[in-house]
């Protein structure tokens, strides 16, 4: 191997690097910059930096001048993989934080809750066309709790088949109450627990919050949030729960 072979691929492992530092922006940092350019024009680049991050288990699924480069893990067991319910609930944990709400059925029907409140199903996420959108505290509160209520009827009525930690995370949720008095932010209410969520997903550069928002918290998707919500609404867990949500719901308008 040539020495500017052996100097291409630590270019290549240097693009998935910085693609990983999210807050890494090609427009201060022109090596970035000139990493991003060359992987536009270079397929034998390309090449490599599909092959290194296969190998990391990882998959660059945008890279641009204006978004920098966006990786996501191939699959939830990647070492890199953002959202592993163990780390969540360590994250949200804090001294004399009541575990159950922990579990993982509650985190899971919160996550699905505060992607679903942007993007209802694969659809809606492909033909998002980059405006700015959005979501309230209160909204996603709103929705997660109607989630829970879908979940509910649907397994009172037709006992369908619906994971243990599903049910089990729909009724801790729906016992939880909305605000926490005396804080809003309390991990043992709804919005509380919707609010560490949410911070969490900015942290990760996943959503930013509205900063001009007045009377209630409100967030906006980033572009990782994004492409992260083409993946998720289209397999797993998040359809299995928007299905029966919105066939519960059709019911009920039709009984009205």
């Amino acid at each position: 191997m040539t020495a500017q072979e052996i100097e291409q691929l630590q270019q290549a492992a240097e693009f998935i690097y910085k693609g990983l530092k999210i807050t890494n922006k090609p427009k201060q940092d022109n090596y970035y910059k000139s990493l991003i350019l060359k992987w536009e024009s270079n397929q034998i680049f390309k090449d490599q930096v599909s092959a290194i991050a296969k190998g990391l288990q990882l998959k660059v699924v945008h890279a641009s001048v204006d978004y920098g480069v966006i990786i996501l893990p191939l699959n939830e067991n990647s070492l890199f993989s953002f959202g592993g319910l163990q780390n969540i609930r360590k994250n949200l944990g804090c001294k004399g934080t009541d575990d159950a709400v922990l579990r993982r059925g509650v985190i899971s029907l919160a996550m699905i809750a505060v992607m679903a409140s942007f993007f209802r199903d694969e659809i809606q996420v492909i033909e998002y066309k980059e405006k700015i959108e959005t979501q309230t505290l209160s909204g996603i509160v709103s929705l997660l709790l109607d989630i829970c209520n879908s979940l509910k009827e649907k397994y009172d009525t037709d006992k369908a088949d619906i994971p243990e930690y599903m049910r089990e995370g729909w009724e801790i949720i729906l016992r939880l109450p909305t605000v926490k008095e005396g804080s809003s932010s309390n991990i043992n209410s709804i919005s509380g627990l919707i609010t560490r969520i949410a911070n969490l997903f900015v942290d990760e550069g996943l959503l930013k919050e509205d900063t001009h928002a007045r009377d209630d918290l409100a967030w906006f998707p980033m572009k990782r949030f994004i492409e992260q919500s083409k993946r998720e609404t289209s397999t797993g867990i998040f359809n299995y729960c928007m299905e029966i949500h919105y066939e519960q719901k059709k019911k009920f308008e039709e009984r009205i």
